[in-house]
């Protein structure tokens, strides 16, 4: 398993790095819940249509307390929680739900331990992306079966 990368080079007018090349990660596939029901079901001893619905109620869960202000922690994934994008006002009493927030989102924070031998010093590891491997995605390693959104 690895991280998939495909080269870039900076090409925008007036950039400080123009001409440099970043390497990018790439998608090579989805997985869905389903998916993710189907491959946990081979590691427990729980069917997969069980797992699906827990997965299911999952999101409905988090979706709940989300919308009552709460954060959501899953250890080892991260912290889930609800963000605004406004537009300023010029002081508090002016300001105005229906004309100076313009979006809700959600901010996902992942967790990040410190791992030892991790080769990386003191600096903390994504918990999801311990003993990742990076590789470049060579043309032919891309998954053409499923649709892959950029």
């Amino acid at each position: 398993m690895a991280i998939f990368y495909k080269l870039h080079q900076e090409k925008r007018e007036g950039a400080k790095n123009k001409g440099m090349w970043y390497a990018r990660a790439r998608v090579t596939g989805k997985t869905d819940l389903k998916a993710i029901a189907s491959l946990i079901e081979k590691n427990v001893s729980v069917k997969e249509s069980d797992v699906y619905a827990v997965l299911i109620e999952l999101v409905n869960v988090m979706q709940q307390e989300l919308l009552n202000s709460h954060a959501v922690v899953i250890e080892r994934l991260g912290t889930f929680s609800a963000g605004l994008s406004t537009s300023p006002a010029a002081s508090a009493a002016a300001f105005r739900v229906n004309t100076n927030v313009k979006g809700i989102h959600i901010n996902f924070l992942p967790e990040r331990r410190y791992l030892s031998g991790n080769g990386k010093g003191k600096r903390p590891t994504t918990m999801l992306l311990a003993g990742a491997k990076v590789q470049e995605l060579l043309k032919n390693d891309v998954d053409t079966t499923q649709p892959v959104e950029p």
